[in-house]
């Protein structure tokens, strides 16, 4: 017979039935079962082969390195699917993702002839594709050998949440965030007064406001980790259709707290954060649920696309299909647009390669990008006249230097991990860019073994969705993902805290 042995400050007794101890928790590394790779491999030969045999013109050198990628990656996606790592777990994050960044989007960029209108096609492309892949090959592989140098080890503390801190924290933090969204609402006239002040693309009327917004889009996520912390039990034994229009009620609320200013990453990240921080928090979410919401995502992001180029005058758009058609077309909202335009890289890092190697009509930046990537925390009313960064270096790189120095044209690409690599230095060390992937994987994991009660699992979504941000992100991209998603709730949940030494056996004691 065992007795519970609350942790310091908890409010109630908030173990979660049917979680292992973490001193029993083992966090599978898939490259290690030959299933995985198996499985890998073989997925890759099926979809090359059968992509070849549709579209001959695809067979060529540039399919090797494609396939090396494929399953290289393969293993942490298909450990993943079997869920022999959890369904947030960083690692398996990353192992999906990557296997549409690495694999698929090179070859769907070959069969459907994907190329941006701001892009002319070099000679021999699929050539450059290859080599693009390969660095890529030699990119996973340090990826690879360095997650296992990186070693995951149990956090040594836990922070356990200390009522009087929580609900003092809770009582300042969710009213200062209302209180500025109803002020950003008032100064518009009202909910569709700002709707229409987005939609006026010559309008000035947001300049400035940037923290404000910061602020004001947290308040969803407050009152949902108030409900996660305070109604922690009541919440577990709920439902899921409860849970699931829980869910649906925070989709809406962020909706109209930062949704409406033209972002899908704004609620969609937060989206990704609740079911998460439910899964790990509160009780495992079946899988079939996570597809359907996926679906419903998926919707969401079609759709919104519309209001995001057209504004109010999307609704409008909506109800007529012809109109919704001509809208993608003209904005470039397609289907291989948003897959390999936004979603991947592929593209855009072949051309840069391209004009690096064979053009050479750049001086690299030498870590220049990655500097003035922090110029996002000032404010440009404090420094007008700060750096270009990012946009110089991509500008000469993909144009030439008198382009830029012209002021003809200004790229505004995003060039992903190994894509800001090659800005700064030759191609062939991007590669060595993986190294910081492993590192921060590794980082992730290890609060997987965090004990059941440590407020940082409400942080492990939000690491497992920067596994999609950074092999497709720049710095400053990172940078920004980390001040509107990350920041407040991480100071919000250590502010609510104290941080105890982690003990053996925390939990229970044996009856003597």
């Amino acid at each position: 017979m065992t007795t519970a042995v609350q942790s310091p400050g908890i409010l109630t007794n908030w173990r979660i039935a049917g979680r292992p101890s973490p001193d029993s928790v083992m966090l599978a590394d898939p490259i290690r079962d030959p299933l995985n790779l198996f499985l890998a491999a073989g997925a890759s030969v099926l979809i090359i082969c059968g992509m070849v045999a549709v579209h001959n013109e695809m067979l060529d050198w540039y399919l090797l390195p494609v396939f090396l990628c494929g399953a290289l990656i393969g293993p942490d996606m298909f450990a993943w699917l079997r869920g022999k790592v959890d369904t947030f777990d960083p690692l398996g994050i990353l192992g999906a993702y990557g296997y549409f960044f690495f694999f698929l989007a090179p070859l769907l960029t070959v069969m459907w002839s994907y190329h941006t209108a701001e892009l002319p096609e070099p000679p021999d492309w699929l050539s450059w594709i290859g080599w693009m892949s390969v660095l890529n090959v030699f990119g996973l592989l340090i990826y690879l050998i360095a997650r296992g140098m990186f070693s995951v080890q149990k956090p040594r503390t836990i922070w356990v949440v200390k009522p009087a801190s929580f609900f003092g924290v809770m009582s300042v933090a969710i009213p200062l965030a209302l209180a500025f969204q109803l002020y950003i609402f008032i100064r518009f006239d009202g909910v569709f007064g700002f709707m229409t002040a987005f939609s006026d693309a010559n309008t000035d009327a947001f300049n400035g406001m940037g923290w404000q917004f910061l602020i004001a889009e947290m308040f969803p996520v407050f009152v949902a980790i108030l409900f996660l912390v305070w109604k922690r039990d009541a919440l577990r034994a709920r439902s899921w259709a409860f849970l699931a229009l829980l869910v649906f009620g925070f989709f809406v609320l962020k909706l109209l707290c930062g949704g409406l200013r033209g972002s899908r990453s704004n609620t969609v990240w937060a989206m990704f954060w609740l079911v998460g921080a439910i899964h790990l928090w509160i009780k495992h979410v079946p899988r079939r649920l996570i597809v359907l919401g996926l679906v419903f995502l998926a919707l969401f992001m079609y759709l919104y696309g519309f209001y995001k180029q057209e504004g109010v005058r999307a609704f409008d758009a909506i109800q007529d299909r012809s109109q919704l058609e001509a809208i993608a077309e003209k904005n470039g909202r397609t289907v291989d647009a948003a897959l390999l335009g936004d979603m991947a890289r592929t593209e855009i890092q072949s051309y840069l390669l391209y004009r690096l190697w064979a053009i050479g009509d750049y001086d690299y930046g030498y870590g220049t990008t990655y500097l003035e990537a922090f110029d996002v925390l000032i404010p440009k009313w404090i420094w007008p006249d700060r750096p270009d960064g990012k946009v110089r270096k991509g500008t000469e790189a993909l144009h030439g230097r008198a382009v830029y120095n012209a002021r003809i044209f200004q790229a505004s690409q995003v060039y992903g991990l190994a894509g800001e690599a090659m800005l700064n230095f030759p191609p062939i060390l991007a590669p060595l860019a993986f190294f910081a992937l492993a590192f921060v994987v590794a980082k992730s994991r290890a609060l997987m073994l965090a004990d059941p009660d440590d407020l940082r699992w409400l942080l492990v979504p939000i690491l497992a969705n920067a596994m999609i941000i950074l092999p497709a992100a720049d710095l400053d991209n990172q940078i920004m993902f980390f001040l509107t998603v990350a920041a407040c709730p991480l100071l919000l949940l250590r502010a609510s805290s104290v941080v105890v030494p982690r003990q053996p056996q925390l939990g229970t004691v044996a009856d003597q």
